[in-house]
């Protein structure tokens, strides 16, 4: 495909997780061009501070000066694209870096979904729409849910020495993972009130920063918003872990009923690829690395899920908020068992041998085990995380 060959991953209506993950790995921790109109005026600056947020409901933040007459426009039109630069396009993100009069200058560019201009030849785009907005300091953070993606061939342009600022990936991510470690050992308890303020000193950041984690513990279903009291830590018990974990077994003891012993060599193929890289993350009883076995188990049963081909099945699976229900149920400490992995390898064995029965014995025994660990954990910590 060439640059101008595009694929319209999805239109107006929010995009789908899978759909959103496909085009936010075209952002890495390149260079991106944000652009939105206001008025009768266009409007466009080169951005580093924008980084995807959540997959579900897909959303991305972007961090803007509010010297920038971008911030400002932003703010009163309610959208914004986020252009994803290709690697060729450094003098693209040159040119939108420096203040001017016509940005837009010898710049191809057409009308997006949401009215807003696109920079027709950048690698990916994403129309947002703005649904929260936060004041720190001398910036402004935009939240926007994605409407629209598309995304084009090609690799993103990911460094240019010192010319666009220092980067404030690493520090923002640093700040999200000490905050959630806060939280999942209860140093923030079970329905307390998080105040911005205090979250910055504690994580030694500013008030962006701590917005940025806020928000990313949001998305992790670890804390919710509470219109009148802010960001409120998430109330979790037994039954909370019970009724999810419940749904899933449901779920995909209907998969197995529907598919098992129809599924393709390539398909099982993947399902044991799969089942290895999660079993790579969990060894001798303990996570080797805890957020990679969270997305490679949900990667493990997301696919699971799919071989039965139904939209309806996988679209009520992704609704479960599973991996929030594990970051709370296991996420507080690195030990666990051996027997999560040898269940979901007998899980696997079975689909291979086109074994009805012990697939769902295996289902089963995976879901009383996650039930009984969540137990284990809440006795230590008075019945609620």
């Amino acid at each position: 495909m060439t640059r101008g060959q595009r694929t319209e991953l999805n239109g107006a209506g929010p995009v789908d997780p899978e759909r959103f993950r496909h085009v936010v790995g075209h952002l890495a921790s390149g260079v991106t061009v944000l652009t939105t109109a206001h008025g009768d005026q266009r409007f466009g600056m080169t951005a580093s501070s924008v980084t995807s947020l959540s997959l579900d409901p897909p959303m991305m933040l972007a961090c803007v000066n509010n010297a920038v007459p971008t911030a400002a426009a932003v703010a009163g039109a309610g959208t914004f694209v986020v252009n994803v630069l290709g690697e060729n396009q450094s003098e693209l993100a040159r040119q939108f870096a420096v203040p001017s009069s016509d940005k837009f200058r010898d710049v191809r560019v057409h009308t997006g979904k949401l009215g807003v201009p696109v920079l027709t030849d950048a690698l990916a785009h994403l129309e947002c729409d703005v649904v929260e907005q936060f004041g720190g300091g001398t910036h402004t953070v935009f939240i926007g849910r994605v409407l629209s993606a598309t995304a084009g061939a090609g690799q993103p342009l990911t460094y240019f020495r010192g010319d666009f600022g220092r980067f404030e990936f690493a520090r923002d991510d640093s700040a999200y993972r000490k905050a959630r470690q806060q939280v999942l050992s209860r140093v923030y308890p079970a329905d307390e009130v998080i105040v911005l303020e205090d979250l910055a000193q504690r994580l030694a950041v500013d008030r962006a920063g701590a917005f940025y984690a806020l928000t990313r513990l949001a998305a992790d279903g670890l804390v919710r918003r509470d219109p009148d009291r802010g960001y409120v830590v998430t109330q979790f018990d037994v039954r909370t872990s019970d009724e999810t974990f419940d749904a899933r077994l449901a779920i995909e003891l209907g998969v197995i009923e529907l598919c098992i012993g129809r599924s393709t060599p390539a398909e099982l193929a993947e399902l044991r690829a799969r089942f290895e890289r999660m079993a790579a993350l969990l060894v001798g009883d303990r996570f080797v690395d805890f957020d990679g076995y969270l997305d490679a188990n949900y990667a493990f049963h997301e696919y699971l899920v799919s071989l039965a081909h139904n939209r309806l099945l996988t679209t009520t699976f992704g609704g479960l908020s599973i991996k929030s229900v594990m970051t709370r149920s296991f996420g507080s400490t690195p030990v666990t068992s051996q027997r999560f992995i040898n269940v979901q390898r007998g899980l696997t064995e079975a689909f291979e041998r086109a074994d009805r029965p012990a697939a769902r014995e295996s289902a089963r025994a995976y879901c009383e085990l996650a039930k009984q660990r969540v137990r284990e954990i809440l006795a230590h910590t008075g019945g609620r995380l």
